[in-house]
Formats: structure tokens, C-alpha cells, sequence
């Protein structure tokens, strides 16, 4: 699987199919539970966040729960993120809810599932050739395998992460399709730059000017909702 090229912001920009990270609220959640009862709690899982996160033991399982309403959609997506000195996991990931289409893969999950909840599995990443760039932090990754599903029960649904092949590093998954509505995404805007930068391992000397660009789209923005 090779996936085409193609630059990527956390400001508005077009619809690009399979990957779409503007409008992600950046999510730094520390270690997570291992189990569904000790699961880390997420927002809704239709916000658009994306998780960083890294696997530092063979074996770990990370998991990630949310209220879900029925009919509601499902949306993850596993990014390889590239690392000035490496360091990077390609995690295995499911979505796991109640009554989910297919059920098949629940063998798979390195997890006790309880009676009437199912698993849908990411299928293993094809060859990642070409990472995409935001635009925004000029960070990159190299996108992965999509799951996009429904529920068809309300409840609490789960995202699941873990190796495979017991290999440990940094990894990021995105959840939801849903911009965020406050206008305290656009105010913390340069405070994600500062973070994202900075679990990259990159250089973050560019902050003043990141902030000027972002005080600038904003009164833009502002004027042309006057105008409306």
C-alpha cells in the first residue's frame, strides 16, 4: 500500500481523502490503563483529537474509552511519526464498542472483551513511502490504516493500542471527525505548537513567529465573519 503525498494543517484547509488533520486537538494523556475497567478517558470520540503517546515496555497494551451514542461514528487513524532520532512504534489498534459491525477480529485484541462487545481491527500498515508534512509545526508522519465504523448500540466504546511485535516507541493515532467548536482551540493554537514540537524533539526557537502567523489567520477570520 503506498500512500500518495500530500501537505497537512492544523488551520482550515481542503478535504485531503485519508488524511485530514486540521482541526485535531493535540491529546497528551501520560500512561493509559491496560484493561477496559482502567481505561484512560478520552472526549467524545467524534471531537477530532490525535493522541501522542509512546509504548515503553514489550507487551504494553494502551486503552482509551468514550461514551458513544447509538448510530454514532468511529473514526481512528494510526500515524507513524517521523523522529529526528527515531524511535518510532507501529502500533496494532482497534475500535471496540458493543454490537459493532463485524466481529471477527476480536480474537485479535490482546484483551478480555465482555459478553456483547466486539472489536474491528486496523489491518497492518502497507509500505509507508511518502510522509506528509503540517504545515502549521512542520512536523511529519507517515499515514496509516483507517477504521471507520458505526455503532449500532449507545455505551462506551474503546480504542486499544499495542505492538504486535512487542516493539516500543512513540506512535500517534488520531479519533473523531468532528472540528471543535470553541474558540479555545483557536487560542491554544500556538501552546500545541509549543507541545507538539517538543515531544517531536525538534527545535522550538520558530515560537514568536508561530504566534504571529496564528494571531493573524485569527483576524482574518474574525473579518471575514464581520463581513458575513
Amino acid at each position: 500500500m503506498t500512500y500518495p503525498p500530500h501537505s497537512t494543517s492544523m488551520l482550515p484547509g481542503p478535504m485531503l481523502p485519508g488524511v485530514d488533520l486540521a482541526g485535531s486537538r493535540p491529546h497528551f494523556p501520560g500512561l493509559p490503563g491496560d484493561r477496559l475497567l482502567t481505561a484512560t478517558r478520552l472526549g467524545r470520540l467524534g471531537e477530532k483529537r490525535l493522541i501522542f503517546n509512546q509504548i515503553d515496555t514489550p507487551g504494553q497494551v494502551h486503552v482509551y474509552r468514550a461514551e458513544c451514542e447509538a448510530g454514532e461514528r468511529l473514526r481512528a487513524q494510526m500515524f507513524v511519526p517521523v523522529l529526528p532520532r527515531g524511535g518510532t512504534a507501529v502500533p496494532g489498534f482497534a475500535v471496540i464498542g458493543q454490537s459493532l459491525p463485524y466481529s471477527a477480529d476480536s480474537q485479535q485484541v490482546p484483551l478480555d472483551l465482555p459478553r456483547g462487545y466486539s472489536a474491528i481491527v486496523a489491518p497492518p500498515p502497507g509500505e509507508l513511502l511518502q510522509p506528509v508534512e503540517d504545515l502549521l509545526t512542520r512536523v511529519r508522519y507517515y499515514p496509516g490504516p483507517v477504521i471507520d465504523t458505526r455503532t449500532l448500540v449507545g455505551g462506551t466504546c474503546y480504542l486499544a493500542v499495542w505492538s504486535p511485535h512487542n516493539h516500543m516507541g512513540k506512535y500517534v493515532i488520531q479519533t473523531g471527525h468532528r472540528w471543535p467548536l470553541r474558540l479555545t482551540y483557536w487560542a491554544s493554537i500556538p501552546l500545541f505548537w509549543w507541545q507538539i514540537r517538543g515531544w517531536f524533539g525538534l527545535n522550538r526557537s520558530g515560537a514568536v513567529g508561530a504566534v504571529v502567523g496564528v494571531a493573524l489567520v485569527g483576524l482574518l477570520a474574525a473579518r471575514l465573519l464581520k463581513r458575513k
